[in-house]
């Protein structure tokens, strides 16, 4: 197989999760890992190139660099790596031969209109509630079949470094930049995941809502509505704590509440499974994703958009702890399941990027 180049940035969110499948792939010897476009254009000889997290920091694309890119490369994928299904670089497609993203909206026609604050939520609560942004921007829409068929699922931030550990994660991070990117590796927490969690958890904590307020005003309108809804209902354990408490009480927590962030995938959906507590989270059934744990009913319990059910659906799961430990657990055996694929997948993935497969 010829060699492929990973165009990424050092941060711990590519370092920790989206480039897992890569560092811990089994023949390392056909990736090449730099964090520059420069190198890329003037000294790489590999044909394949992957881009990461890039036009993230800073928000917007350079499409000079892309076209210089488009004519030195065989193929190039794009791996988009937000948090939601909202792609607000969709100006890179044509540029690309593929392009991945965590999540996608089912409906595709939908990258086709205008949403405010890039994402479908945060384009509901500006036109149901007028929560407006300051300096918003609209973002480039994409109707054509011809790019929308480019569209690819990736993986998600589930099948990342757990538990958090952000002075170890920080710490590799700067490894990574100092000596590259594999240099990340070594301070993956290395921890077993249990093969039991419900079982381990006591319980001793009703709802885990440890809930900041965070980002844009449409962004963070989801959060704020949450925190007004469980105000003085003592169930609810809110406020803000250490990383360390953090992880340790979700262990203990029936309950995991879990709102959207700045997008709707959020590292605490896992985090609430591994611990072996019931993820309760608002409507996700507008998106595809993977690992995908969001089967109402089923591995999760949604509740709406206006938090409206809220209260209610936490109240009844903490009154029916049978019921609460069946979807938890079915949480659990369903994402360990997808973990077991996440090595053929990638393989699969890495095929279709070298033009192995239409």
């Amino acid at each position: 197989m010829s060699g492929i180049t990973i165009l990424a940035i050092h941060d711990r969110i590519a370092c920790f999760h989206s480039l897992k499948p890569f560092l811990f792939a089994a023949d390392q010897g056909r990736f090449t890992y730099t964090a520059s476009p420069e190198w890329c254009l003037e000294r790489d000889r590999n044909r394949v190139l992957v881009m990461v997290r890039r036009f993230i920091k800073p928000d917007a694309v350079d499409l000079g660099l892309m076209g210089r890119l488009r004519e030195k490369y065989d193929r190039i994928a794009f791996f988009h790596d937000d948090a939601g299904g909202g792609i607000p670089r969709l100006e890179v497609l044509p540029f690309v031969d593929l392009f991945y993203s965590k999540a996608l909206f089912r409906d595709r026609t939908l990258y086709g209109k205008t949403l405010y604050g890039k994402e479908l939520y945060s384009d509901w609560y500006h036109r149901k509630y007028e929560v407006v942004d300051p300096g918003a921007r609209e973002r480039q829409v994409e109707s054509r079949p011809e790019q929308l068929a480019k569209l690819r699922l990736s993986w998600n931030i589930g099948i990342g470094d757990y538990p958090r550990g952000k002075l170890r994660q920080r710490a590799g991070v700067v490894a990574s930049i100092a000596l590259g990117f594999r240099a990340a590796g070594p301070f993956y927490s290395g921890k077993r995941l249990p093969p039991d969690p419900v079982a381990r958890n006591p319980g001793t904590l009703p709802v885990h809502a440890r809930i900041a307020l965070a980002g844009r005003p449409s962004i963070a309108h989801q959060r704020a509505m949450i925190l007004e809804r469980i105000r003085g209902v003592p169930e609810f354990l809110t406020g803000t704590v250490s990383q360390r408490r953090f992880n340790a009480e979700m262990t203990m927590s029936k309950i995991v509440l879990s709102p959207f962030g700045w997008g709707e995938l959020c590292l605490r959906d896992f985090e609430a499974v591994i611990s072996g507590a019931l993820l309760l989270k608002p409507d996700m059934s507008h998106l595809e994703t993977w690992p995908d744990i969001f089967i109402p009913g089923e591995t999760y319990v949604p509740f709406d958009w206006d938090a409206a059910e809220l209260v209610g659906r936490a109240e009844f799961y903490l009154a029916n702890d049978g019921e609460r430990k069946r979807i938890a657990r079915a949480a659990w055996e369903r994402y360990r399941s997808q973990l077991g694929d996440l090595s053929a997948r990638f393989e699969s993935t890495i095929d279709e990027i070298s033009g192995g497969r239409a």
